[in-house]
């Protein structure tokens, strides 16, 4: 993760921002670490990788093997 000083992020923004495409940048003052940028692809690949986890503790099984559950219920009837 680079890291950059507040100072340095407002004076460079434009290569801050090219930074974050590549890497999450931590932004400090006065040595203490206050945020950190992320690309937008980053922040999305966060919050779907979050979804899959919870998705996965409840319980969710996927397409493929909840379609094989239905078929054996369905053809459980005949």
């Amino acid at each position: 993760m680079k890291t950059m000083t507040a100072a340095q992020a407002k004076n460079a923004f434009g290569q801050m921002l090219d930074t974050a495409q590549r890497e999450p940048v931590m932004i400090t003052k006065q040595n203490r670490p206050v945020g950190v940028f992320l690309s937008m692809q980053d922040l999305e690949d966060t919050i779907w990788g979050e979804q899959a986890m919870r998705a996965h503790a409840e319980g969710y099984v996927g397409p493929e093997a909840s379609q094989k559950l239905l078929d054996r219920l369905l053809n459980a009837k005949d």
